[in-house]
């Protein structure tokens, strides 16, 4: 599998955390929260586990070879990152519901954009790390549309999507993820623009 396709494979994944904005729809807040803190403490437990674990690492590894980059093998990987960054947002901002929807949009599409945009033609690349001017384009691109069919006002849709890209932009460690930050960040510029 090429490394475009890897990521594409990831980011289809990823598309998965719109599950949880359908549940928000459906079930609606705050009735959902509590089943939502039990799922992510059953992610957080299996993933500990896995952590601990070298036998079970190496079974999801294999049984996930596409979606598992090389250096979630011994940390925490996305999955458990959007959950914790979802159950943080619907804590925090569950009300707003706007809000709740550019968030979860901004995650799924502005990070995608920026992945595959900047995988398959990044040429500058910022700060000497692996993001670069093209990606980062996409991902602000890619939330001022979001922004923009949510119909936001124009300064609550630039600091939305400005934030979002910001968020994406700066490296990943083991608890600076973006998809655990991007999703409670945006949503807090975006109260502060007062968008409910």
């Amino acid at each position: 599998m090429t490394p475009l396709a890897r990521e594409l494979a990831r980011k289809l994944f990823h598309l998965l955390g719109l599950l949880y904005l359908l549940a928000y729809e459906l079930v609606g807040w705050p009735r959902l929260l509590a089943a939502m803190a039990l799922w992510t403490l059953l992610v957080a437990v299996v993933e500990t586990w896995r952590l601990a674990s070298p036998r079970l690492n190496r079974f999801l590894a294999a049984l996930f070879s596409g979606l598992f980059r090389e250096d979630e093998k011994d940390k925490y990987t996305g999955l458990m990152h959007t959950t914790l960054g979802t159950l943080i947002l619907w804590l925090a901002f569950g009300r707003y519901r706007t809000v709740v929807y550019a968030a979860m949009f901004y995650l799924a599409f502005g990070d995608a954009s920026a992945a595959l945009v900047g995988r398959a033609f990044g040429r500058h690349r910022l700060g000497g790390g692996r993001k670069t001017v093209e990606g980062s384009a996409a991902c602000f691109l890619a939330c001022a549309l979001v922004g923009a069919a949510l119909g936001l006002p124009a300064a609550a849709l630039l600091i939305g999507a400005a934030t979002a890209t910001l968020v994406e932009f700066l490296p990943t460690t083991r608890w600076s993820n973006d998809n655990l930050w991007l999703p409670v960040l945006t949503a807090a510029a975006l109260r502060l623009c007062s968008v409910r």
